[in-house]
């Protein structure tokens, strides 16, 4: 926690300054010269006087600027002020945090006294709360927001990232580097052992993803993280429920944006391998110690000395150009509105043969039918397209191959120029550039989406809003794996195409009713809500073609020829109560009742009740008139969701069929395809049901200069599914099951501040904590139950957190002095040395253990603003500490292990190993060493801080724009992930491969986030 104290303290510290004098520090500041003073004489004025607040208190640090330059000064501690004018006709503005900013015409006087007005501007934002809005004080829950402003700062291609650092008890992770890929995002905590910790995105009124939305579009992102705030959408909302409100156009004259940025993205690091020469020795010292004769002869390793060999990390990996383009045309009048984007990007990806591009399209038009009815459009289309984009880690892909290959290897064959296929030593896979180079995964999707939401004030307060959503999506995959890839080397080459086409209808319907009585106000909502789905797919696959010349272009080229499809479809119905009650501003309480059926389940319905309280103390009497807190709210929540977290038919016994189905001869010679049984059923399929309970303080001080929002939560998820491994008497096929329970509890912290507000110099920060831990309650029974991964494996145990790794507890090498018990386990010094739990002198699956877990303790965010002038710096840190790496990259790198015959690392050196005279941890090559794979040897700590983001933005003044008819221009630079301070030795602390909550830690051959360099213009015209 040491580095968290750190950064905390320096946020405290910095936030203390509010008492004192904002800039400059001695409440003056040396007049600068206006554009007029080299004109001629002119008559200045001196004015002083006294800023008060509505109660007559004196206000110190107000900014008092003459209007139009950028003279100014700032009230001292008894609120009087002194500033010399240009002349008698100037005017002052005088601005403070948390009061409404006021012009003052000078007209001659020398002498000029005012009173501020507190500004509830940011009390009465609305904030959007799902099927409705809200002003942010009568807000009773745990809501983040993201605004505009804030998306603006970082050049992001993906909207989860706007959420990274920005959002307490919001964890978001980028899993890989390579180009157009999603981050998983998980709002406190995971909810589930097998289903997905993606949060429901619900994009102006429609359910969506992530990918859905172009992040130049977005206006602003509300996250429902407490499970009253989020049991609104009920059996979706249990992982939390993200709204985004995208852009939409305002009256008066036609608006054009355009936006464009350029970047170069780099591999963060390279692992620090073996040279030609040092590869040789230690393949001669491996060979010599297990009774082989050395490969390399005294001239190979000389010749090594000057040929340092292939660097086969710089062969495969690539700075990439990125480009992004965004034009937006936005105006109307009273009548109709509108709002029209297109957006470019183009991203190569940080190794070979490898891009994303995606065009998207977005229109938003709202019309007035009356003054009682209005209806909006919004049409949305993207389009991406991908190449080589979805390596998923392991043994067979480039990326984690090229650290793996022998650098005394060349690429090509020097007679032939072809590729080499093998090497005979290190890996013994397949060329990683030959596989990159020439294999081909080619996906492009068209996805198009119609939005249309009519609002009817029927009655004074009652309003009926029906959204309808109409997605269509076409998706197109083809690959080829011919000559040149492993697949051909090893003759399961084959070209394949798949097609798919899935659309999507969903209706909401709701109304509401609003009616204040004095000091009682009600809000009555009340929706009927449905959705449909439907997906066909086609795949045809071709095996050994005769030529591969045409790629997957004429399927029929093939020895063998496989179709298949598929069909699915699935429906929810859903019905929703909600009323609010809110007395004298100070005590609130809302309900609401859901109730959700699901065609996934075999017991379809479940209903999600709700109930929060607030209590606004900063509008009780005996907090009135104070000047060091403004806003003092605390509130309390209970709720229940859901999670299907099941695919559709789950519930429906199936048999197997397909041409990939073992064949029965019933004639002895003619073969016909079985359709044998499929995996089995649960009798009783039902919800995840998760309860939570949440306590929270929204709270603002010295008119706010410092903001507190501390939140405190425990869940339990009950009914856990769980893709459960059936009996081999019932088929040993696995099937989805409720087999228990998860608990999570935690907190969460915000804290907002302005240590500097000055007429010139500006800064702003927050800092966001989040700390879960989580615990299994219950497995129906079960215990040890292994969730896999690509080569490392988690478990899962009663009383112990998701993540947990299992296996071999590494406990160095066997010294000297322990010979006579290594023999007992026919091993010797200098062998590896693990813990035998049951004390049987042999290593074996009972002596598995826990060995570390893949869940952080707490993550962090960090952000600065400075604004100097027309320059503004923004940094941000983001990080997490206590999770453990199962760094398999790492692991295999050091050899021994099947398809790593030799190590490569630079740690591998035969001076690093065990010698009789230096008796190191590391193990020497033998004959009867152990080199475990799951082993604690190979879990690292990954607690990382990451520079995510840092930039400098320049605004043109306005005067310099006129001529050129802009109004606006800003040009910036900024570089993400720009440094990383981490004990881990991999490519990247932050990525990982598993799939699932179940499955977190675990890293094999993952590409990392990349380094940028970005420069970018904003122009309005």
């Amino acid at each position: 926690m040491t580095k968290i104290y750190v950064i905390l303290a320096f946020f405290l510290a910095a936030t203390s300054l509010v008492h004192a004098h904002a800039w400059p520090v001695n409440g003056k500041e040396e007049p600068s010269k206006s554009p007029t003073e080299n004109s001629g004489p002119v008559e200045e004025v001196t004015v002083s006087g006294k800023v008060k607040a509505e109660d007559g208190s004196p206000l110190p640090a107000v900014n008092v600027i003459e209007k139009g330059t950028t003279r100014g000064t700032s009230t001292d501690a008894n609120g009087n002020y002194t500033i010399t004018v240009t002349d008698g006709n100037a005017t002052l503005v005088f601005s403070f945090i948390g009061y409404a900013s006021q012009q003052v015409p000078v007209n001659n006087r020398t002498s000029i006294d005012i009173s501020l007005q507190p500004d509830f501007a940011t009390l009465n934002e609305i904030v959007v709360i799902g099927y409705g809005t809200q002003l942010k004080k009568d807000v009773t829950g745990a809501i983040s927001t993201v605004k505009s402003d804030e998306i603006a700062k970082r050049p992001l291609v993906r909207l989860e990232q706007a959420l990274q650092g920005t959002a307490a008890g919001v964890v978001v992770t980028s899993q890989n580097g390579q180009p157009g890929q999603g981050l998983r995002v998980k709002i406190r905590g995971a909810n589930s052992i097998t289903g997905s910790t993606e949060p429901l995105y619900v994009i102006d009124g429609s359910i969506g993803s992530g990918s859905d939305v172009n992040v130049n579009d977005v206006e602003s992102i509300e996250v429902l993280k407490d499970a009253a705030s989020a049991a609104i959408y009920g059996s979706r909302g249990s992982n939390g429920v993200v709204l985004i409100t995208t852009k939409s156009g305002k009256a008066g004259k036609m608006k054009v944006n355009v936006e464009s940025w350029f970047q170069q993205a780099t591999i963060p690091k390279e692992l620090n391998l073996m040279n030609a020469y040092d590869f040789a020795r230690s393949v001669n010292n491996q060979f010599s110690s297990t009774g082989q004769t050395p490969p390399f002869k005294p001239a190979d390793l000389q010749a090594f000395q000057t040929n340092p060999g292939t660097d086969w990390q710089r062969e495969l990996h690539r700075k990439a150009f990125v480009q992004n383009y965004q034009i937006d045309i936005s105006g109307g009048n009273d009548v109709v509105k509108y709002r029209f984007s297109l957006g470019q990007l183009d991203q190569p990806g940080i190794i070979l043969n490898q891009w994303y591009k995606r065009t998207s399209f977005r229109s938003n038009i709202e019309a007035k039918i009356n003054d009682k009815m209005k209806v909006r459009f919004i049409t949305v289309a993207t389009i991406p397209q991908s190449h080589n984009n979805s390596y998923g880690g392991g043994l067979g892909d480039p990326f984690n191959q090229a650290p793996e290959w022998d650098p005394t290897s060349p690429v090509r064959d020097p007679v032939t120029g072809q590729y080499i296929s093998h090497s005979s030593y290190a890996s013994i896979q397949f060329n990683p550039i030959a596989q990159a180079n020439n294999q081909a995964n080619d996906n492009i999707d068209t996805n198009l989406q119609e939005n249309m939401t009519f609002t009817w004030r029927v009655l004074n307060g009652l309003t009926f809003t029906s959204t309808n959503v109409y997605s269509l999506g076409f998706g197109y995959r083809q690959q080829v794996y011919g000559p040149g890839t492993g697949n051909y080397d090893n003759k399961s080459d084959y070209a394949q195409v798949n097609t798919n086409r899935n659309r999507n209808f969903l209706t909401s319907n709701f109304l509401t009713y609003n009616k204040t009585v004095g000091d009682h106000a009600f809000e009555v909502t009340a929706l009927y809500e449905s959705m449909s789905g439907l997906n066909n797919s086609v795949q045809a696959k071709s095996t050994k073609q005769s030529t591969y010349s045409l790629g997957y272009y004429n399927l029929s080229l093939g020895s063998t020829q496989n179709t298949s499809s598929d069909y699915s479809a699935e429906g929810l119905v859903s019905y929703m109560g909600r009323v609010g009650y809110i007395f004298k501003d100070k005590y609130s309480v809302k309900a609401s009742l859901r109730t959700d059926g699901s065609s996934h389940l075999t017991d379809k319905y479940s209903s999600f009740p709700s109930v929060a309280v607030g209590w606004t103390m900063s509008n009780e009497g005996f907090m009135a008139g104070s000047r060091v807190i403004n806003s003092l709210k605390l509130w309390a929540s209970y709720g229940q969701t859901g999670n299907q977290a099941v695919g559709a038919y789950s519930t429906i016994p199936s048999i197997t069929t397909g041409g990939s189905q073992p064949a029965y001869y019933f004639n002895g010679t003619t073969p016909t395809v079985s359709t044998p049984l499929g995996s089995p059923v649960s009798p009783s399929l039902k919800w995840e049901v998760k309860t939570s309970y949440d306590i929270g303080l929204d709270a603002e001080f010295f008119n706010g200069r410092l903001t507190v929002h501390p939140e405190v939560y425990t869940s339990t998820i009950n009914d856990l599914l769980y893709n459960y491994q059936a009996p081999f008497y019932l088929g040993g096929q696995s099937y989805n099951r409720n087999i228990g329970s998860l608990s999570n509890k935690g907190f969460a912290l915000t804290l907002g501040g302005t240590p500097v507000a000055g007429p010139k110099f500006r800064w702003t920060s927050t800092f966001t904590l989040s700390v879960n831990r989580n615990k299994v309650l219950n497995l129906g029974g079960l215990d040890n139950v292994i969730t896999g991964g690509p080569t490392g494996q988690n478990v899962l145990r009663v009383g112990r957190p998701l993540g947990e790794f299992y296996g071999y507890n590494f406990l160095g090498t066997w010294k000297t002095s322990d010979a006579a018990e290594a023999a007992l386990f026919g091993m010797k010094p200098g062998d590896a040395r693990y813990i035998d739990v049951n004390g049987d002198h042999a290593y074996t699956t009972a002596d598995y253990q826990a060995i570390g877990n893949g869940t952080p303790k707490y993550s962090f965010g960090f952000i600065n603003d400075v604004t100097y002038g027309n320059f503004t710096l923004s940094f941000m840190f983001q990080g997490t500490q206590g999770a453990k790496k199962y760094g398999q990259t790492l692991a295999f790198l050091w050899g021994g292990l099947g398809d790593m015959k030799n190590a490569t690392t630079a740690e591998a050196v035969p001076e690093n190993l065990w010698t009789p005279e230096h008796e190191t941890n590391n193990p020497a090559w033998s004959n009867t060493g152990k080199n475990y794979n799951l082993s604690s040897r190979y879990v690292y700590d990954a607690s990382y801080i990451k520079l995510k983001n840092i930039s400098v933005a320049y605004r043109i003044p306005a005067s310099m724009l006129e001529k050129i008819k802009v109004s606006h221009l800003e040009v910036y630079v900024s570089s993400q992930n720009l440094f990383s301070i981490t004990p881990y030795k991999g490519y990247d602390a932050e990525v990982e491969n598993g799939g699932n909550a179940s499955q977190q830690g675990l890293e094999f051959g993952v590409i990392p986030n990349p380094r940028t360099y970005t420069a970018g213009v904003r122009i309005g015209l």
